[in-house]
């Protein structure tokens, strides 16, 4: 599965990107909208950070939704936290709730 994650926090975006790799997805990350939107053709799903909110978040998981991308919304990481915790405990049980063809707004 191609996951793109799009947060607020660029160093937070790195290391869950890279916690994301590491549990075996092929994943990348951008800290802009500009650079999410571009990205949706080209992935399975969107993984929003916990600051993707308000107007941003509609237009991006409209966006998604658009291009049959699945979304959801990740809970906020903790600098102390382990990414490769978080994302295993938080964001691979969403994903797997979903499924490609689902277009439902992210939990």
């Amino acid at each position: 599965m191609k996951v793109l994650l799009f947060g607020r926090n660029p160093a937070t975006v790195s290391r869950v990107t890279a916690a994301l790799s590491a549990a075996g997805l092929a994943a990348d990350g951008v800290a802009s909208e500009e650079a999410a939107l571009a990205r949706l053709g080209v992935v399975d799903a969107l993984v929003l950070g916990a600051g993707v909110v308000g107007d941003l978040r509609e237009r991006v998981t409209a966006a998604a939704a658009r291009h049959g991308v699945v979304c959801v919304q990740g809970p906020h990481i903790l600098p102390s936290r382990d990414a490769l915790e978080y994302v295993r405990t938080e964001i691979l049980p969403l994903l797997a709730q979903r499924r490609p063809h689902e277009r439902r707004d992210p939990r």
